[in-house]
């Protein structure tokens, strides 16, 4: 089915990063991206300034330099993307390898774990064409091996991440308060522009206080190993493709709906949706064929599921719900119910895709609206 191309309503700018996050598929999209770095009433400065804020920048700049724009865009521009793009890959190959060496060393004292989000989908959902943008590499164990992975951890010279912290004791605080990760743990480096690495774990595919939860043992069976380019006969284990898109969806709507992670700064983001819409095109057989319905009624997740991808595909013109047959589920009123607390979009009153694009989330608290009879 082709899709629809997205409006101009919000500037060519952000249509451009919208083509670019839910992937590049067919020629009138490729023509579409060009025509607008073409664009002469471009403006450079709002178009690297929001890729930067949605990580994308090296997804930017191998869309330019791949469509031979070399001579097209300004000069100054062109080589800081390329330097761009280049620092990324070396940063990717620098977390497959630390990748490996924590995979191994969890391996070497029988811990069970799978490698998620990032790492697990720079080579697959991205091409391995070192344009996905990483922070950390991620972990998923069950909650049974916190201390053993934690003991591997520091035997591999990492640390609590909080000792880096600008505010270290907030930051213990916040890890006790939440169980659902282990603290953030991170190790100095010396490699050109990597200085330190941080490795974040996670006991839960959802969080601490979640009205609704996947069971971590059950996530595991069936787990599928994945190789790691440039490492001949070297694989990870990760999520089967059900368990897969369930966490990828449950962790960007826990920073979409929760409150704190707008606080935080570290609101959801159009490459979170980005991957959302690359596992549904690579998983699709899969996940259409009535295991992922069963498992998200057992689990109570339907409508928080739902609520996602309604979302998504309002914003970036997809037909998700309609293809997963969950048109009836997502009721927002439903889930603020079980969530006991009303969604940052509503509070808002913006469309997702007005969200965004905002650059002042988190400027102004939304505002709840009045009791009924107040």
């Amino acid at each position: 089915m082709t899709r629809a191309l997205p409006d101009r309503s919000l500037g060519s700018e952000w249509t451009i990063l919208e083509l670019l996050a839910r992937g590049i598929v067919d020629d009138p999209e490729r023509q579409m991206v060009r025509d607008l770095l073409l664009t002469e009433t471009l403006e450079w400065g709002e178009l690297l300034e929001q890729a930067l804020r949605h990580k994308m920048l090296p997804m930017l700049a191998y869309r330019i330099i791949s469509a031979g724009l070399r001579f097209d865009v300004p000069r100054s521009i062109y080589q800081h993307l390329e330097s761009a793009l280049d620092w990324n890959r070396c940063q990717i190959e620098i977390f497959r390898r630390e990748t490996v060496r924590v995979a191994q060393g969890f391996a070497g004292r029988g811990i069970r774990f799978v490698v998620t989000k990032g790492m697990a989908f720079e080579s697959t959902l991205y091409g391995g064409l070192g344009t996905r943008h990483m922070n950390d590499i991620d972990f998923m164990i069950t909650p049974r091996d916190r201390e053993a992975v934690l003991s591997v951890m520091r035997d591999l010279g990492f640390r609590p991440f909080f000792e880096w912290a600008k505010d270290p004791r907030r930051e213990e605080i916040s890890s006790r308060l939440n169980p659902d990760h282990l603290p953030k743990l991170a190790r100095d480096i010396d490699q050109p522009g990597t200085r330190t690495i941080n490795v974040d774990v996670a006991n839960s595919l959802t969080w601490t206080r979640s009205p609704f939860d996947v069971p971590v043992e059950e996530a595991f069976k069936g787990r599928v190993e994945q190789p790691v380019p440039g490492m001949p006969g070297v694989s990870v284990p990760c999520f089967r493709p059900t368990y897969q898109f369930l966490f990828t969806v449950l962790h960007l709507f826990r920073e979409a709906w929760l409150q704190k992670f707008v606080d935080f700064g570290s609101d959801v983001g159009l490459m979170k949706f980005g991957d959302v819409i690359r596992l549904v095109d690579r998983d699709r057989d899969e996940l259409t064929g009535g295991q992922l319905l069963r498992i998200m009624e057992a689990n109570n997740v339907t409508h928080a599921v739902a609520w996602v991808l309604r979302h998504m595909d309002e914003t970036f013109n997809t037909h998700t719900l309609e293809l997963l047959a969950l048109e009836r589920h997502g009721d927002e009123e439903l889930l603020a119910a079980q969530m006991r607390s009303s969604g940052y979009v509503g509070a808002w009153g913006q469309s997702m895709r007005e969200r965004l694009q905002s650059k002042t989330r988190g400027s102004l608290r939304p505002v709840a609206p009045p009791h009924s009879g107040s």
